[in-house]
């Protein structure tokens, strides 16, 4: 069995916790709703900038819940901004990207949507577990007060109290009690060809797993998922496969 450095394990159960509060929430994936896309038109309005997004992290993507100015409605987690903004406790305000020796490499400043100015607050659940985050983007160096960092923040309140409403009313409907889950989400990697992608685990059985991964067509008909909380690996074959999605057997 392979033996996790206790550092490791500390993060790895971190970021679980982190994904069992945005399973709660219920949202990746749904519909469009006016009540999140008038936070990011506000947004746009009020600091005066072309791009705004409400994103909720996964395991191995960025998913925009509501967009203004993006034409994506998801990309690869480990480049986004909005990924590095859920690791802190603090706003992550970023002026001139090309300037900034951490982004200007970055593949989303170098090439569409062009980022040069980032502002963004993270969305953090009740038990403080940061699961997205609310920004204001411009393609032009931006300077960005404290003033401005404050409303953000107010915007990113409100994004938090309607996933908590929605919550609530889930509850009321089904009686009180704590509705059956959706989804399970997890960390997970899927290894092939002296390869790794970073996929989100989201059914998993003795026999078999369902991961939701950024391109299908890419991964061979044969891998090994590794599932970093439990940290085991198992080889599978694909048994189905969708534009976001594999279904994965596992081979005894």
């Amino acid at each position: 069995m392979k033996v996790i450095p206790p550092h490791l394990r500390t993060d790895i159960v971190s970021e679980q916790a982190r994904l069992d509060a945005l399973a709660d929430y219920e949202v990746l994936d749904t519909p469009a709703e006016q009540s999140f896309d008038r936070l990011t038109r506000l947004a746009t309005d009020i600091f005066d900038v072309p791009m705004s997004t409400i994103t909720f992290i996964d395991g191995h993507r960025q998913w925009f819940k509501s967009r203004q100015g993006m034409q994506a409605c998801e990309t690869e987690r480990e480049p986004a901004f909005c990924n590095v903004t859920i690791q802190h406790t603090r706003p992550l305000v970023v002026p001139d990207a090309a300037a900034d020796e951490r982004f200007s490499e970055n593949p989303f400043v170098r090439g569409a949507p062009h980022i040069r100015f980032y502002a963004g607050i993270p969305l953090r659940s009740p038990a403080g577990q940061a699961v997205g985050s609310i920004c204001a983007m411009d393609r032009k160096p931006r300077v960005f007060s404290e003033r401005d960092t404050a409303v953000l923040a107010e915007l990113a309140g409100l994004a938090i109290d309607l996933l908590e409403m929605q919550k609530r009313l889930r509850k009321a409907e089904s009686g009180g009690r704590e509705a059956p889950k959706s989804r399970v989400l997890q960390a997970g990697r899927l290894h092939f060809m002296r390869s790794a992608m970073a996929c989100t685990i989201r059914s998993l059985s003795s026999t078999e797993a369902s991961v939701g991964v950024i391109d299908a067509a890419a991964i061979p008909d044969r891998v090994a998922l590794v599932i970093d909380m439990e940290g085991v690996s198992r080889l599978c074959r694909v048994s189905a496969r969708n534009l976001g999605s594999l279904d994965l057997a596992f081979e005894s």
